[in-house]
């Protein structure tokens, strides 16, 4: 960690991150199979997100109203990914797509945190709700439970993000931007490097290496069958993005970062965004919200248009 004082939010959030690992919640995690992958062959051999997201069979219901819904479908793993329009739709404002984090079941209530009144005045707001998070026991059951499950829902939320672009582009020439925290921002950096269609993207507390990221030694205790299911290289290299997807423009994506980020380590989304302009936060991972003053004007001041 940098050394300077750490805030109070920090603190407060390590302590409770220190008692998650404590053993006696750990005990109650693994008898209710509240565990990352507990039902993963670790034997099994996955494919590259590429080919995931090429594959994934989709089509979109879009009701005179939100939400829309995105009904998708890759081997065994389906769902349905919601599309929430905020406010009302307005050709003569730019949009603003939002991807919530992992768990968050009230992903609005997430867009409300960042996104203030001015930012309800200057953008159409579009917020894209992940499959199978209708409850927090969902996520665990129908999300993480496997890899195929996990990397076709946020393929579903890639896919969503684009549907949402080409209803903007139709109705209007103003600009996109898209932007979301966590497991938001790996949408949000996946998006950037296989489709590109945005003209803004704002990845906060993230970085598109999702294998890189579950299999940190830090987060063993929430992985089911850790030692071996981290010995399968296709998990853990899935979300790798490919050499020949680095050469999209830099001056379009604006990482966002914590410096005392314990769930998605500071140091290693550091090194993936070395080559981009990053602004680094001295908060942790969920105490990153106390900075959204800051994380909607810095958004504003580099927005164009």
């Amino acid at each position: 960690m940098p050394d300077k004082k750490i805030s109070k939010g920090v603190k407060v959030e390590k302590s409770i991150l220190d008692l998650a690992k404590k053993d006696r919640l750990k005990n109650l995690f693994k008898k209710h199979n509240i565990q990352i992958f507990h039902d993963q062959n670790p034997n099994q051999k996955v494919d590259r997100f590429q080919e995931i997201l090429n594959s994934t069979k989709y089509s979109t219901i879009k009701p005179p109203s939100s939400p829309w819904e995105l009904k998708y479908k890759y081997k065994n793993s389906s769902g349905t990914t919601k599309i929430m329009l905020v406010n009302k739709f307005s050709k003569k404002r730019p949009s603003l797509i939002f991807h919530h984090g992992i768990a968050s079941t009230r992903p609005i209530i997430q867009l409300r945190i960042l996104a203030d009144f001015d930012f309800n005045e200057k953008f159409n707001l579009f917020v894209i709700k992940a499959s199978h998070h209708d409850s927090h026991m969902q996520v665990f059951k129908k999300y993480v439970n496997n890899f195929n499950n996990l990397a076709s829902t946020i393929a579903s939320c890639v896919i969503a993000t684009d549907e949402i672009i080409n209803f903007h582009n139709s109705l209007s020439s103003k600009k996109i931007i898209v932007a979301g925290f966590s497991m938001g921002g790996i949408i949000t950096s996946l998006h950037y490097f296989y489709r590109n269609t945005a003209d803004y993207y704002f990845s906060i507390i993230a970085y598109p290496n999702l294998g890189d990221i579950l299999f940190d030694k830090g987060n063993k205790d929430f992985i089911h069958n850790y030692e071996s299911l981290s010995q399968n290289r296709s998990i853990k290299k899935s979300f790798k993005i490919p050499d020949e997807l680095k050469d999209k423009p830099k001056d379009k994506v604006f990482p966002i970062l914590s410096e005392y980020d314990e769930l998605i380590r500071f140091k290693k989304a550091q090194k993936f965004w070395k080559d981009y302009k990053v602004k680094s936060l001295d908060v942790g991972h969920f105490s990153v919200f106390v900075k959204r003053k800051e994380i909607r004007e810095y958004i504003l001041s580099k927005f164009k248009g």
